[in-house]
């Protein structure tokens, strides 16, 4: 009888078929998910890396605008004592003075040349970086 009774539940269909099956479907779904969110967390940490050289690109380049700034200052200052050497000099009339004045002004205009192309370059980076950034912007609008 027992061997009777053991056939006739294997011929019955098992009635937790149905949530077996949901499970192994939703198993499927929970390793798809974990490895979306894996895929999703790697180009978020990306990102955030991206964003922090970003940063670091704005903090370099504010740094280069402080120093360029000193530089404008102190040339101007440069400029300014100049311009007084130059009054006493119309004021004495001494030839050997006016030989350095032209010197000094020669060295002034080169470091005013230089200043000049850096101003520049700093401009073209400014440029690259409110880009960048617009493109981020823009980027997050859509």
């Amino acid at each position: 009888m027992f061997a009777f009774s053991t056939s006739a539940f294997s011929q019955d269909k098992d009635p937790h078929e149905g949530m077996k099956q949901e499970h192994a479907a939703a198993h499927v779904d929970h390793d798809r998910w974990q490895a979306e969110h894996s895929k999703w967390r790697v180009e978020h940490l990306r990102a955030m890396a991206m964003l922090a050289k970003l940063q670091a690109k704005i903090y370099e380049h504010e740094a280069e605008l402080e120093e360029h700034a000193e530089e404008i200052r102190a040339h101007e200052d440069h400029a300014r004592h100049h311009g007084d050497e130059i009054a006493e000099h119309e004021e004495s009339g001494n030839d050997d003075d006016h030989n350095k004045l032209a010197e000094e002004h020669s060295d002034f205009m080169k470091k005013h040349q230089a200043m000049s192309a850096k101003h520049d370059s700093l401009h073209a980076g400014h440029e690259e970086l409110m880009t960048l950034i617009k493109k981020l912007f823009q980027a997050d609008k859509n």
